[in-house]
């Protein structure tokens, strides 16, 4: 099931989203066309733009070899992943233009399409990847705001009760906790948002410079769905506490 938030954004919209930005030549492409909307550019236009943007930073340098080569990669890379994620579509004259999609309207991600971040060291394709799957923000909602460690287990049992929001069994449990330990949390570990340990099993929230709570699970929803997921992390904080207290 792909459960919306508040705002209408069901998590595969927010898998896509974070994947499509998870490409810097995407994210420099959406900046683009943004910033030429509503009147768009033709895809030729696009690609002499990210090769003067993109090719060594200087656009004296540009070649058409390096315009034909950013041309091929939007046509068979680049644009179809931003079309796919619902960013871009093509007006009836054939140019590029953005849609009404929620990216627009998000404050975090409007400052990096703004190239406002104020950590340049942060490497946003890795922050993005890790963001891209709904169940690694699921993990970074149930950790968020804890100031120490929990075992992996206990984080598993967390995470499938905040995603299932019901009764869990216990091989549903192992099913999360296989997950989270052989491809989530190193992941998550990568882009230096959590720390973990894998011969303690052991894993603790970061935080990151450029992360918005909004980007992730169980945020900006409506006061009903606040109220249900609000009885569920009662029950993973507990879940949490005695886990990390074993």
């Amino acid at each position: 099931m792909s459960t919306p938030d508040g705002y209408g954004r069901s998590r595969h919209s927010r898998d896509e989203t974070f994947a499509a930005f998870a490409v810097e030549t995407r994210r420099e492409a959406l900046r683009i066309v943004n910033e030429r909307s509503p009147t768009g550019v033709t895809k030729h236009e696009l690609a002499a733009e990210l090769a003067a943007r993109t090719t060594a930073g200087d656009a004296t340098a540009v070649t058409d070899a390096d315009r034909q080569r950013l041309l091929v990669d939007c046509h068979h890379r680049t644009l179809p992943a931003l079309f796919d994620a619902g960013l871009l579509e093509k007006t009836d004259d054939g140019r590029l233009v953005t849609t009404a999609h929620w990216a627009f309207d998000d404050a975090g991600l409007g400052a990096v399409l703004d190239d406002q971040t104020t950590d340049h060291r942060v490497d946003l394709d890795v922050l993005f990847e890790a963001l891209s799957d709904s169940r690694r923000r699921t993990v970074l909602s149930v950790l968020d705001g804890s100031h120490q460690p929990h075992s992996t287990e206990a984080l598993a049992r967390a995470v499938a009760a905040s995603e299932m929001d019901r009764d869990i069994r216990r091989d549903e449990v192992e099913q999360v906790w296989s997950t989270l330990r052989h491809v989530h949390l190193p992941v998550l570990n990568d882009a230096g948002l959590v720390g973990y340990d894998a011969e303690s099993s052991l894993v603790s929230y970061e935080g990151h410079p450029v992360l918005h709570e909004s980007w992730l699970e169980g945020t900006h929803e409506q006061p009903s769905q606040a109220n249900a997921r609000g009885r569920s992390l009662n029950a993973v904080t507990g879940v949490l506490r005695s886990g990390s207290n074993r």
